[in-house]
């Protein structure tokens, strides 16, 4: 009987997703659990296992959109026939697959294969080794340990580094190969004992150069791009700086990490400021739906995480109702786990607010997109020592730049303005965050 391979459901918000490529072939087989289709939602990707073994057919081609529950394959019995997609009939919402049903499968074996991992990764070296391994970029797992037990030693480390390094060349060939900037490893020598002589060098710089890297514009990329493209069509975005006096802001992050014995960012207390400045001014967390102006009822925050592939907007909910600590916590846990490509769309969608910190860049200033349906995006800058004049007299400063890109169509420029002059205030004397609001 023919199994259906289902658009599965990867979030509440989730109403239709991507096909972005087949795992396996059509009229390929495969067993039960196998991974069958990668799909995506918004930036989220999931792997689509088999429910069943036999044979599997395709029916949406890759890169097609289709809703939440459509049928995109089917996995037969050999020789089965195909059945139409009418006669197949739609899917109950009961029987969509969810993110959430697979995780609570396998919860076991995924703890097995991590302690698994743990172990096939650690090797027995001395503090010393290690140390000098990681100088040396010498991985361990590939030296051979002389010591007590295969304990692995810095001669061990060194002999390996040797090993690695050492290729046979003239010295005539390692001079014009530093010249003309070449990697000896990638030169195949045609000397006695295959060492590589001026010839073999020679020839390699006639060898025309390797083509250009090329990175598809997919997935992720292209889900940044249409979503960026959008924002920038559909408002009218104007964006405002101002410069603020972070001194006490700094030193307050520095007791609180004494205090607390516990690394807190600036992130995480700007985060902290930016829902008490959103209580005071809740237009700039509003969205637009057709011809209605909503004021936020929660208060979510994106943060802007950058990966390799692009850049994600994990979301911290119920951000006011959070200590800094817990904010802190949330954060880190959203990072690693969109590094680890590891989140649900829940958890990227819903913000009202987003921040984007690119000061550990040394960036100081910068026009931040709004990411729809939000009407605001703040970007925040590097910090900058300065001198500036307190009481009549010069004296260091500490100084941070930032940028509010609003909606003109709902955040006029003084609201905008606003908001940031409550927030600068807010960092300017920190202890008003934590402050118990009256009333």
């Amino acid at each position: 009987m023919a199994t259906k391979v289902i658009m599965p459901k990867l979030g509440m918000a989730m109403s239709e997703g991507k096909v972005v490529k087949w795992l396996k072939e059509d009229g390929e087989e495969v067993n039960k659990g196998q991974p069958v289709v990668v799909v995506m939602s918004k930036k989220i990707t999931n792997k689509v296992e088999a429910a069943s073994e036999g044979v599997v057919r395709h029916v949406v081609p890759p890169d097609e959109t289709v809703p939440v529950g459509a049928t995109v394959g089917f996995i037969l019995a050999p020789g089965e026939e195909m059945p139409e997609l009418e006669e197949a009939g739609p899917v109950p919402p009961e029987e969509i697959p969810t993110v959430e049903a697979e995780e609570k499968k396998r919860p076991v074996e995924v703890e097995e294969a991590k302690e698994e991992e743990k172990e096939r990764k650690f090797v027995p070296a001395s503090p010393a080794a290690r140390r000098l391994a990681k100088d040396l970029d010498v991985d361990l797992a590939k030296v051979e340990g002389t010591g007590p037990d295969g304990l692995v030693t810095e001669s061990d480390v060194e002999r390996s580094h040797e090993e690695k390094e050492y290729i046979q060349a003239s010295p005539l060939a390692r001079r014009i190969a530093k010249e003309e900037g070449l990697d000896l490893s990638e030169i195949e020598g045609s000397g006695p004992g295959r060492r590589i002589v001026e010839e073999d060098v020679l020839r390699a710089l006639e060898e025309p150069a390797a083509p250009a890297k090329v990175i598809p514009f997919a997935g992720m990329r292209e889900a940044i791009a249409d979503q960026m493209v959008r924002s920038l069509r559909e408002m009218a975005q104007i964006t405002l700086t101002t410069k603020v006096d972070v001194t006490e802001f700094k030193a307050t992050r520095a007791a609180l990490r004494e205090r607390w014995d516990r690394k807190i960012s600036y992130t995480d207390l700007l985060v902290k400021a930016v829902t008490v400045a959103l209580e005071d001014h809740p237009l700039l967390g509003a969205r637009l739906e057709e011809d209605q102006i909503l004021l936020p009822e929660e208060i979510h925050i994106g943060v802007a995480v950058a990966l390799d592939e692009g850049l994600i907007v994990p979301v911290v909910r119920d951000a006011d109702e959070m200590t800094v600590p817990e904010i802190s916590d949330t954060i880190k846990d959203l990072a690693q786990r969109a590094r680890s490509d590891e989140l649900t769309v829940d958890e990227v969608t819903g913000a009202v607010f987003t921040v984007t910190n690119l000061g550990m860049f040394g960036i100081d200033a910068f026009t931040p997109i709004i990411n729809p349906p939000e009407v605001a995006i703040l970007g925040v800058g590097r910090m900058v020592q300065e001198v500036a004049w307190v009481n009549g007299q010069a004296t260091p400063r500490s100084h941070m730049v930032l940028s509010l890109t609003i909606d003109h169509r709902i955040v006029d420029g003084a609201p905008g303005a606003a908001f940031l002059q409550t927030l600068a205030g807010l960092l300017e004397h920190p202890a008003l965050i934590f402050a118990a609001r009256e009333g």
